[in-house]
């Protein structure tokens, strides 16, 4: 454990015994002192957890160094503003450097919800506390300044302070690193599993209900309470299942049970406290129980075991490698006119060795000749693509088709099912330079009726651990759409190929996804797509039937949009010269 707790800690204690002697205990004191935990102890002890690294040199992200920095300036201007008798204006003006480091640690969350590969229900809850950190500093603000905010004024805006730290940020952070260490046992206990997922999510929603019940909807405020009395025993459970299942750190796993038995008290008694009207326990019990048995017991006891025991992230570590290529208007067939490498390069397929891609789950020699020769030799083949369009996205597709025709970027094919679509390919050589990528080649695909683009592709691919992708980047008005592929077998045994941006149950961290690229701030979008080749004699049966015999290659393309298929597209692919459907 880094210094930064231990001398927060050490801070804490030396404010609570130096002015319980001095001021006597009220629920004033604490009150301040219950908050002043969070930034000096429990954030910088979660933080350090919420770190994505990135692959050069494994550093941490900028947002994230720039929140570790800010932290402790922050943190430490406040115990000023909360102790000295000053005036608001000066108190207000201790507390905006914590403002400050609470708006760079959500940029942080929010980078980090925007690059990730796959949706991983326990770093969402992670993204969801570090996005709640404004609120409290805000409210935080309200109360230094001695304003009424929203109603509420005095005692009260300190208490939501309060609870946008522990009930929002400090559950949400452990209930994230909960379900790290949870995820190597998914496989012995996958009800524990799932059950952890229905908490993570319903915590996200019952937090912002209690809040706006709080405010002055009773009704919400019921449901938000319910909520929490319903998942939090749940969290206890699986505390004491995390702490069963760890085999070492036995410090660690005591830290979590005694969290765990923290949150069973203090559940029971924010029942009490909100369900009833009159409530059946006093504000100042609430104060000296469940708000001590919260901050201290169950995320202070829980954030301190989970940083002994640092559960692994299966989230993919930062810094995909992305193109830097962007329109500025239209993209167009002419595209890559302008951007021909100084060495004369002509490439000839989309790869320029098959073989590259080899790993120890994948063999590219197993995979047939004609498939390999196909993205070795792109340039010789030509195709032809019937679209399928799935029910409840056709309009969708036509409306898209009317944005695309006017960028001249990912035409796809008619929203009339089943016509078929003469496509003819081109490969260009791109320059490495402009493109930030290595050995990059363009494919334009073009319908042959009037010439009009389907595709301006620039492809590529980069390593990551030992998976090699392919890189494949759509250039859009000031941007890219860039769909990161991971090449596997069609099937055991199987000589097709498939490609796929989706994550892999074995492998959820890869770099696999499609991304909208840019300068500021890449972003996992919520599509994904996956491409089956087989050679024209290892075809599935399901496929269509084809009677051209001099179709040599098949491919299915399949395109998803948060989750539901909207698009196949079936290619028959034959080699230039030969003939075509009739």
């Amino acid at each position: 454990m880094t210094r930064g707790p231990v001398v927060g800690v050490g801070i804490w204690v030396t404010l609570l015994v130096w002015r319980w002697a001095t001021e006597g205990f009220h629920e004033f004191l604490l009150a301040q002192t219950l908050f002043l935990l969070a930034p000096l102890v429990l954030v910088p002890l979660g933080l350090p957890l919420t770190a994505v690294p990135v692959r050069s040199g494994g550093r941490a992200s900028r947002l994230y160094t720039l929140a570790r920095v800010l932290l402790p300036i922050g943190a430490l201007a406040l115990v000023p503003a909360f102790v000295l008798e000053s005036p608001w204006q000066a108190r207000l003006a201790l507390g905006l450097p914590y403002l400050l480091f609470t708006v760079c640690a959500a940029l942080h969350g929010l980078a980090r919800l925007a690059g990730r590969s796959a949706f991983l229900v326990e770093e969402l809850a992670l993204d969801g506390a570090l996005l709640f950190l404004p609120g409290g500093a805000v409210w935080m603000l309200a109360w230094l300044g001695d304003f009424s905010f929203l109603g509420f004024q005095g005692l009260w805006v300190l208490l939501t302070a309060i609870h946008f730290h522990f009930a929002a940020f400090g559950a949400l952070l452990l209930v994230g690193l909960l379900g790290r260490l949870l995820w190597p046992h998914r496989a012995s206990v996958p009800r524990a599993w799932r059950l952890h997922s229905v908490i993570t999510v319903g915590l996200m929603g019952a937090f912002p209900l209690l809040a706006a019940g709080i405010a002055g909807h009773r009704v919400l405020e019921v449901l938000g309470v319910t909520l929490y009395m319903l998942l939090l025993p749940g969290v206890a459970g699986l505390l004491f299942l995390g702490a069963s299942r760890v085999r070492s750190g036995g410090a660690g796993r005591g830290l979590l049970v005694g969290s765990g038995l923290a949150v069973l008290v203090s559940t029971t008694l924010a029942g009490l406290w909100g369900l009833f009207r009159p409530s059946l326990v006093a504000l100042p019990t609430m104060l000296r129980f469940h708000g001590t048995l919260n901050a201290l017991g169950f995320v202070g006891l829980g954030l301190l075991g989970m940083r002994l025991l640092n559960p692994a992230s299966r989230a993919n570590v930062a810094g995909v490698v992305f193109s830097r290529l962007s329109s500025r208007g239209r993209t167009g067939p002419r595209f890559f006119e302008r951007l021909a490498p100084p060495d004369g390069r002509h490439p000839t397929g989309l790869v320029d060795d098959f073989s590259e891609y080899a790993r120890p789950d994948f063999d590219p020699l197993r995979v047939a000749p004609e498939v390999r020769r196909f993205y070795e030799h792109t340039a010789s083949y030509t195709l032809w693509v019937v679209p399928d369009w799935k029910p409840g996205f056709r309009l969708g597709g036509r409306l898209w088709g009317w944005f695309a025709r006017r960028v001249q970027q990912l035409v796809l094919p008619s929203a009339a099912n089943h016509q078929r679509h003469g496509v003819k390919g081109t490969i260009v050589a791109v320059d490495d330079r402009a493109d930030g990528r290595e050995r990059v080649r363009g494919w334009i695909r073009t319908y042959e009726s009037d010439g009009s683009p389907i595709y301006v592709a620039a492809y590529s691919s980069h390593v990551a651990g030992a998976m090699r992708y392919m890189n494949i980047a759509f250039p859009l008005p000031f941007s890219n759409m860039t769909s990161v592929l991971r090449l596997d077998h069609d099937a055991p045994g199987g000589t097709g190929l498939r490609l796929t941006s989706c994550a892999q149950e074995d492998a959820p961290g890869g770099d696999q996804g499609v991304y909208l690229a840019n300068p500021l701030l890449p972003l996992r979008l919520p599509l994904n797509e996956t491409i089956w080749v087989w050679s024209a004699e290892g075809t599935p049966a399901t496929e269509p039937p084809c009677d051209d015999p001099a179709v040599v290659l098949r491919a299915r393309h399949e395109m998803w949009f948060f989750g539901r298929k909207y698009l196949e597209l079936h290619y028959f692919i034959q080699r230039v010269g030969e003939a075509g459907p009739a």
